[in-house]
């Protein structure tokens, strides 16, 4: 327990004072007996791009932002966040210098027309080495993160009627979250952002509709706003819905960056 709340003190810090990638090189040469490959006629296949892109540093993270609509992308973030994002990496798993966790910065793009989340993304990564010069690359390395596994009673979760992307909500009067309409892939998606690296081992497919309940887990003696106080507490919570969040060891992809520059080119 003092090590997931060591973590969730890092995720906490990473989530609200921030901060989810493949670098690409060649090597061409020539052994007797070989010939180099001709040269292509055909120009390079253009990177997805947004049309008009407007970003700028941030002295701090004291509102977070980020929304995506159909091709827009509004974001106050920290700068390994995005990346991760861009990515599809968890935060903790992004592997950064300590200038570009702390970094902060506002991003407001457009695409030229409406495109899924995912095009969001390759758009996000082209901005990144435009403005930043960001390179990077994955490696897989033997680390200890954590798992959602079922618990040894089996889950209790509600099939979901809801439709369209997944919700959540945080009720500190109540001292309870709600999640509406996720799949466990998501939810874990979620949660890596504040414990290591965490992924699905929980073997389920299908929409969930669930509540964590927090009265009687937490401090009434701390101070900590609700959304974090629950970082450290939710492991016990999710044996409420039958699953369990513990460490496993195991080879694990990373997102190393190899440069970046803190600030950005001009707009």
């Amino acid at each position: 327990m003092a090590m997931l709340r060591g973590i969730g003190r890092f995720a906490a810090t990473t989530a609200l004072g921030l901060a989810w990638l493949p670098g690409v090189g060649s090597l061409v040469g020539a052994q007797e007996g070989f010939s180099a490959p001709a040269q292509s006629s055909q120009a390079a296949p253009t990177q997805p791009a947004f049309e008009v892109a407007s970003v700028k540093p941030l002295p701090d993270l004291s509102s977070l932002v980020f929304r995506v609509d159909h091709g827009n992308l509004h974001a106050r973030m920290g700068l390994q966040w995005l990346i991760g994002w861009a990515y599809s990496v968890p935060v903790t798993l992004v592997k950064a210098p300590d200038s570009v966790t702390l970094a902060a910065i506002e991003i407001e793009a457009k695409a030229a027309s409406p495109v899924a989340e995912d095009q969001v993304r390759l758009m996000l990564r082209t901005l990144l080495a435009d403005r930043f010069h960001l390179e990077v690359h994955r490696e897989t390395r033997q680390t200890t993160i954590m798992a959602l596994m079922i618990g040894k009673n089996g889950p209790h979760l509600r099939a979901s009627e809801s439709e369209g992307k997944w919700r959540r909500r945080l009720d500190a009067a109540a001292l309870r979250e709600t999640y509406t309409g996720v799949t466990m892939k998501e939810f874990t998606e979620f949660l890596a952002q504040y414990y290591h690296g965490t992924l699905d081992h929980t073997g389920l497919s299908g929409r969930y509709d669930f509540v964590l309940e927090y009265r009687g887990l937490l401090d009434p003696q701390s101070e900590r706003p609700f959304n974090v106080a629950v970082i450290d507490s939710r492991r016990d919570a999710l044996a409420q819905v039958g699953l369990r969040l513990d460490p496993v060891r195991e080879p694990v992809e990373f997102l190393v960056v190899d440069r970046v520059e803190k600030l950005p080119t001009e707009n």
